[in-house]
């Protein structure tokens, strides 16, 4: 019997830091992020995603043992948004998403920075939207994916 599958092949995984970046820099990626975070063709996807420019949930643990992997590649306008890599369905499948990483920000109603910090959510979550439309042309799986799936199988009474 195969093994569960617990990552992705490392083409699907350039494809998704590939795409990401494309869409979340206007078509410009920075050279330095594609240096650091695009892996090289032919790599070992566990070695790659256990390398230093990798942060792992939880961290210090064995490959098998982390939950997501997520690289902090931000956007034109925001250096804190992630691409994100979960393992699903019991460590069996994952799923590539788009993790802002602002909701943790907060401005008091009617303060200077309300404006601004509700016009920069409100960008982050286009910019997540552009990734993953580039990502399912690219056929990189997301958890939109997975829930289509899982309804799927509910409408077929397989789950």
């Amino acid at each position: 019997m195969t093994p569960p599958k617990t990552a992705p092949e490392i083409d699907e995984l350039r494809r998704a830091v590939s795409a990401y970046l494309e869409a979340a820099y206007g078509g410009h990626p920075p050279a330095p992020l594609l240096e650091r975070f695009l892996p090289p063709a032919g790599a070992s996807v566990e070695a790659w995603l256990m390398g230093e420019q990798v942060e792992r949930d939880p961290s210090g643990v064995p490959f098998e043992q982390v939950r997501s992997f997520a690289l902090r590649l931000g956007n034109s306008g925001y250096p804190h948004m992630k691409l994100r890599l979960t393992r699903t369905d019991g460590n069996t499948r994952y799923v590539f998403s788009v993790d802002a990483h602002d909701m943790v920000l907060h401005a008091p109603p009617g303060s200077p920075d309300a404006a601004a910090l509700d016009a920069l959510k409100k960008e982050n979550a286009r910019i997540a939207r552009c990734i993953v439309e580039c990502w399912h042309a690219q056929q990189v799986r997301t958890e939109h994916d997975r829930l289509r799936e899982m309804i799927r199988q509910a409408k077929d009474g397989r789950l």
